[in-house]
């Protein structure tokens, strides 16, 4: 859907800042598989997230792809701190894996098939929400809701 301000005038094929594109979101419980350091003014914070779906199948996790988007400086500092402390590698590396525990709530426009990923698909346009401390691991939502959203876009769509 495309909103419009109502003084702006109306120009035939063109966006221009007076127009907001919106988006329906979905959201997901999935789970932090690892971390990375952050760049530039996150630099020192575990900052971009690789996110996982639970895979029953397995009894591991489906990674789904990455995010940085979303997060203010406060949770940031709060993630940094609970993911070193659930780290599993060591902290001075780039890419920091940390033990499956931390479920967060993901939004994202949809899903891409990936050929990066095991899973087969990819999170698009992937933000936190918040992060899910009434949730543990096994809560998370499952690989296969994942691809049930990915069946119904390619319908919609």
């Amino acid at each position: 859907m495309v909103a419009k301000a109502l003084d702006a005038p109306y120009e035939a094929g063109r966006r221009g800042a007076a127009w907001l594109k919106v988006k329906r979101a979905h959201t997901l419980d999935l789970v932090v598989l690892a971390a990375e350091w952050g760049n530039g003014r996150r630099k020192g914070w575990l900052s971009n997230l690789h996110l996982g779906a639970r895979d029953p199948a397995t009894g591991g996790f489906a990674m789904l792809g990455k995010t940085f988007k979303g997060m203010t400086d406060a949770m940031l500092a709060w993630q940094t701190e609970r993911l070193k402390a659930l780290a599993t590698g060591p902290l001075d590396a780039y890419e920091v894996p940390v033990r499956p525990e931390l479920v967060v709530e993901v939004a994202f426009d949809g899903l891409q098939a990936s050929p990066r990923y095991p899973s087969g698909l990819a999170l698009r346009f992937a933000r936190v929400k918040r992060y899910r401390e009434d949730k543990r691991p096994e809560d998370a939502d499952t690989i296969e809701t994942v691809r049930g959203i990915y069946e119904r876009q390619g319908r919609a769509g």
